[in-house]
């Protein structure tokens, strides 16, 4: 009899543990669910951060705010993903958007510090009495030029932003923003 009691603790234990395993596999579970709702928080909380950036540097000059838009989004995501092998800040093909790429070096940087350097550049350099890039700017000037980043995110006729960060395979940060309508036309002022 001993041994059947023996038998019935072993029994026993070994439901209770495969009882915790299971518990502990279905809290697992629920933590991917948790991860993924902790995810979709964190991409939010950028958006609206990213949102906050460009809407400050144009609440500062009088123009309306950007409305973040999944789809374009979802343009500048795939672009950024289609540079991760050399993490070139180029233009995409979309040209019915006007766009701000950005490359900061490492990984540290996230999508609000690549996108306040946009405005960062434009608030030193942009000098809005002659519509011209000043001082260390202008010898960047062109299509890349830190002016016309910035004059892209306060273009005054621009509503609409999406934008997509990624990790390069070199460990840098690249950022993609596509506005429409686009900026940056004509020697129009931005606002």
């Amino acid at each position: 009899m001993s041994n059947t009691y023996v038998s019935h603790v072993a029994v026993v234990v070994i439901l209770a543990m495969a009882s915790q395993c299971f518990a502990a596999t279905t809290d697992a579970g629920n933590g991917g669910a948790d991860a993924d709702a902790g995810r979709r928080a964190r991409a939010s909380e950028t958006v609206a951060e990213i949102l906050a950036v460009h809407n400050e540097a144009r609440r500062a000059v009088g123009v309306a705010p950007l409305a973040w838009i999944a789809g374009i989004a979802g343009y500048a995501r795939e672009y950024a993903r289609s540079r991760r092998g050399d993490c070139a800040p180029r233009r995409s093909p979309l040209f019915n958007f006007g766009e701000n790429v950005f490359v900061g070096k490492g990984r540290r940087w996230n999508a609000t510090a690549l996108a306040a350097a946009w405005v960062d550049e434009g608030r030193r350099w942009y000098d809005y009495g002659s519509n011209t890039c000043a001082g260390a700017a202008a010898a960047a000037s062109g299509p890349s030029s830190p002016c016309a980043r910035y004059t892209q995110v306060v273009w005054r006729n621009t509503t609409q932003v999406g934008c997509g960060r990624i990790v390069c395979d070199s460990g840098d940060s690249l950022l993609v923003c596509d506005y429409f309508p686009p900026g940056n036309y004509g020697n129009g002022r931005p606002y």
